[in-house]
């Protein structure tokens, strides 16, 4: 038994020993004492009520010492990680989840589960969450946008494609969101735009507390924005060089494809190792899919983007997932491109032999 347990088992007995050997005899005392204050109760009751309390005690200390092992529980559960998930709380989502295959109509459910999926960083089944959602629930902008957001954390963190459209369907319902200004300044800073990037986020600043966190983050993306509008290239951002695009799929071949197979945008460099220098992932139902590739999304941290003046631009769909090519697979390439380029076009019109 440790230290605790032993204080509160002399604690229990000190108590214990006081009401026996101090009360009592106080009580009968105090029976014949006229110049006291009258008794009601007899020493009989008096004796049942000690040896109530006594019981009493000894039933607290009896749960006390032998819920010790789902004490230590309990603390190894508050000394694990803030993302750690309860397993009581996993049971209850998985529940959830199960409860809406059998009512699959249910769009605010779908919502439901998505946001928990999104809280708990299951991004991908978050993703599949919200495309339910959205499809039972129209127009709601609060849904989208947070769509978006899940949607780009599992695309490298990437706003571009899919989550840009999403976040200006969005702010076409609510023009005054706070986080879809915010995502659509995350958004222009990584395409290089950041002029744009700095207005949307003052935007913000606007209907933001002063002191509050977010007023502090994005006072951080303007300072970092206005550093690259100056041309200060000592604080170059962390996306570092740029290149802008869409990726399509010919008509040709849109039968030889399901909507979840898996898309890969990469640039690779015109001479020296055919390793991808950046990739970007996507999915056939993003299709045709705008795309940014950048320093962050390098394969390895000596292969950046920015180490290099021209390359080609691919776009590949796999079916098994896999980013090496594989027999069937679907590809297109682009002719030698400048790094920097904004406009480029990736037909994928061709099948790996």
């Amino acid at each position: 038994m440790d230290t605790f347990w032993l204080v509160v088992a002399g604690l229990v007995v000190f108590i214990t020993g006081i009401i026996l050997l101090v009360f009592l005899p106080w009580l009968s005392r105090s029976k014949n004492n006229t110049s006291g204050v009258a008794l009601v109760l007899s020493e009989g009751r008096a004796k049942a009520i000690i040896v109530s309390i006594a019981i009493l005690l000894f039933c607290i200390f009896f749960y006390l010492a032998w819920s010790k092992p789902d004490r230590s529980t309990s603390l190894q559960q508050e000394r694990m990680p803030n993302t750690a998930i309860a397993p009581e709380h996993v049971k209850a989502i998985d529940e959830l989840a199960v409860r809406l295959k059998q009512n699959p109509e249910d769009g605010k459910g779908w919502a439901m589960l998505a946001r928990t999926y999104a809280v708990t960083g299951r991004y991908k089944e978050a993703v599949e969450a919200y495309e339910k959602a959205v499809s039972l629930v129209k127009n709601d902008a609060v849904m989208l946008i947070d769509y978006a957001d899940v949607l780009a954390m599992v695309n490298g963190k990437n706003m571009q494609g899919k989550p840009l459209e999403l976040v200006h369907h969005a702010l076409e319902l609510d023009p005054g969101n706070i986080k879809g200004l915010a995502l659509m300044g995350t958004a222009s800073f990584q395409t290089g735009d950041y002029k744009q990037a700095e207005k949307y986020w003052r935007e913000v600043l606007t209907k933001l507390p002063q002191d509050s966190q977010m007023s502090k983050q994005i006072n951080a993306g303007i300072a970092d924005a206005q550093k690259m509008t100056s041309g200060n290239k000592d604080q170059q951002n962390q996306f570092g060089a740029v290149i802008a695009g869409v990726a399509k799929l010919s008509s040709a071949l849109s039968g030889k494809v399901a909507p979840s197979d898996t898309v890969f945008v990469f640039a690779k460099s015109i001479s020296g190792s055919p390793m991808p220098i950046v990739v970007m992932r996507g999915k056939v139902r993003d299709l045709p899919i705008r795309f940014v590739l950048n320093d962050s999304m390098a394969m390895m941290p000596s292969m950046k983007l920015s180490n290099h003046d021209y390359v080609t631009v691919s776009a590949k769909i796999s079916k098994s997932g896999s980013a090496t090519p594989q027999r069937g697979d679907l590809k297109g390439e682009t002719t030698p491109v400048k790094v920097g380029a904004s406009n480029i076009l990736v037909v994928i019109d061709s099948v790996v032999p």
